[in-house]
């Protein structure tokens, strides 16, 4: 780094950034839509279950949130399970797939 470089183009390794990089070297997701992961009802599992799948695969969510969104699939035959970029969608459908549940995906726009 020169003695004269703006100190915000540098990151905190020493090395300038490229503008719509983050510092790990990702580029910006800000033109990709985001993408539901959608439970629907089922007769196969009990409520108790698809409670427990969804509250043990998707991070970030609590036993409140799992039974909130169970609930509803159960009622309305469908529910918003979560909400983020698509290649974690598509991991998140395939993982409560395994576990014997029915999810989809679909992008929010």
């Amino acid at each position: 780094m020169g003695a004269w470089q703006d100190a915000s183009d540098v990151g905190a390794t020493g090395t300038k950034r490229v503008e719509g990089t983050r510092a790990g070297g990702e580029s910006r997701r800000s033109h990709e839509p985001s993408w539901n992961v959608v439970l629907h009802n089922d007769f196969h599992n009990p409520i108790n279950r698809v409670v427990w799948r969804l509250y043990r695969t998707i991070s970030g969510m609590t036993m409140k949130k799992a039974t909130k969104i169970t609930w509803e699939a159960h009622t309305k035959g469908r529910a918003v399970a979560k909400t983020c970029h698509k290649e974690l969608a598509e991991l998140y459908e395939e993982r409560l797939r395994t576990k014997g549940l029915t999810v989809s995906i679909e992008p929010t726009y």
